[in-house]
């Protein structure tokens, strides 16, 4: 859609052939780039994988004609002069006979507007959202940034607004207001959690002293209910991702069977009382003392994986890590230069360790940086046991990485494309991974000692951008010790 629209924006005719069911997406699209108008020619019929002789090319035929008429059509007044959209808050009055109906008139309303995401709302009144940007110092009307794929304008009232109606404490604010600020960074692909039709979802990580203060859960049931910090900092952050992007299932968000735990994603925190290894945020350059929010897109319904540790040692733990980040070997010979794949796309990894395991691996001398290495190195491939499709694959990657034009999904990133020609050498070995960055540890989980499980995230990296991984400092906060 922004191709299409760029090119009539250069004087370039054009129509965009879409598949069917995806008419609304294509329009809201249009809509939020400028051009409501842009004409559109639906093709039935495709499916995902078929090669594109047997196809692109029948169906292009097929549809031709439309395609012609559609070209050659008069351009209208509304074409000439498309309406514009309005950006800003505007108040909305509920009036009924009693509280009860008003707040059932007001929860109907916002989900029949696409402001809710079908569980009852707070209603965010004048007063309500003053107490909510009680906790923080920083300004209502400071901009954080724009949210894809409907580019609206995320401020501090907006977002208070949004934590009002999830249900949140205004200590929580500036915990919130970090995580949108590392889903709106310039360099983080929010585009495709929001909007593509893969099932994948997003953590929200809560390392430093503030996740104590505001009681969040790192232990017991982490991923789970029952914990207010835990559950409504993350769907306050789905409700401004919502609102934000405008994005509704089936409409612009067309994740096709939606996304686990949608509602509030996987918001918890680091167990650091029982982690043997300093913070999280600390490795991504920020001071021990400080608080961090880390968002990172991860993978949707069987995109994560729990090993148990019952009955395992810790260095058996590791051997079946590192032969399950082995599989990853497959985008090499995966790889076709001009074709959008998933399973070729490089990848990214957040394990999350429970305490007994994290300090059996610190026994063993494991720093978390030093484990990360350890698998990184032990699941890089040896030149000499490289089939030819995987070679052909990893000369072509490199190629296209130098030439442009890929999805960043595939790309090498610039500064590491001469250590990646070396690699293709005797004596060499190649990586599954882009770099050992790309490992992230975390503890979470009791740490009483009883066996529990280690949690596997695994998700393709950034399609869109360079990276699907962002950590921000907590600050501005007001009413908590931490994140002033």
């Amino acid at each position: 859609m922004t191709g299409a629209v760029r090119l009539e924006e250069l004087g370039i005719p054009g129509v965009l052939a879409i598949a069917r069911g995806f008419e609304d997406d294509a329009n809201t699209a249009a809509d939020v780039h400028g051009m409501p108008i842009l004409r559109l020619v639906v093709i039935p019929g495709y499916f995902w994988g078929r090669q594109p002789r047997e196809a692109k090319k029948p169906l292009a035929e097929a549809h031709c004609d439309e395609l012609v008429v559609a070209l050659l059509r008069p351009v209208s007044i509304e074409e000439e002069k498309p309406a514009q959209k309005r950006e800003g808050l505007e108040s909305v009055e509920i009036a009924a006979e009693n509280y009860e109906a008003a707040f059932e008139q007001f929860n109907q309303s916002f989900l029949d507007n696409r402001w809710g995401d079908g569980l009852p709302l707070v209603p965010p009144t004048p007063e309500r959202v003053k107490w909510m940007l009680s906790g923080t110092s920083r300004s209502p009307d400071e901009v954080i940034g724009k949210v894809a794929p409907g580019n609206g304008i995320a401020t501090i009232e907006k977002i208070a607004i949004n934590a009002v109606m999830a249900g949140a404490r205004p200590e929580y604010l500036p915990v919130i207001i970090a995580a949108v600020e590392g889903l709106t960074d310039p360099d983080f692909d929010v585009l495709h959690p929001q909007a593509s039709i893969g099932n994948f979802t997003l953590a929200i990580i809560v390392t430093g002293p503030i996740a104590n203060e505001i009681k969040m859960n790192s232990g017991i049931g982490y991923l789970g209910h029952g914990w207010r910090a835990n559950n409504t900092i993350g769907r306050a952050v789905r409700l401004c991702l919502l609102n934000f992007g405008y994005v509704w299932p089936g409409i612009s968000d067309m994740a096709n069977v939606g996304r686990p735990s949608s509602h509030t994603y996987y918001t918890f925190a680091e167990n650091e009382e029982f982690s043997p290894w300093g913070p999280y945020h600390v490795d991504r350059g920020f001071k021990t003392e400080d608080s961090c929010v880390t968002v990172s897109t991860v993978g949707g319904y069987g995109g994560y994986a729990v090993s148990n540790l019952i009955g395992r040692t810790a260095p058996e733990l590791l051997d079946g890590m590192v032969k399950s980040l082995s599989s990853y070997r497959r985008i090499f010979a995966l790889f076709k230069r001009g074709t959008a794949n998933p399973a070729a796309h490089w990848s990214k990894h957040i394990i999350t360790l429970y305490p007994q395991v994290a300090a059996d691996l610190h026994n063993l001398g494991f720093t978390r940086e030093g484990l990360a290495n350890h698998i990184y190195d032990r699941t890089s491939v040896p030149f000499e046991e490289l089939g030819p499709d995987e070679v052909r694959g990893l000369h072509e990657r490199i190629k296209g990485s130098i030439e442009g034009g890929m999805l960043f999904a595939d790309m090498i990133p610039p500064e590491l494309i001469a250590s990646f020609e070396e690699s293709l050498k005797p004596g060499r070995k190649i990586p599954v991974l882009i770099s050992p960055k790309d490992i992230h540890i975390m503890v979470a989980g009791s740490g009483s000692g009883v066996p529990g499980n280690v949690v596997w995230f695994s998700y393709i990296k950034a399609v869109y951008r360079w990276t699907s991984h962002q950590t921000k400092l907590v600050h501005g906060a007001t009413l908590t010790k931490a994140g002033h």
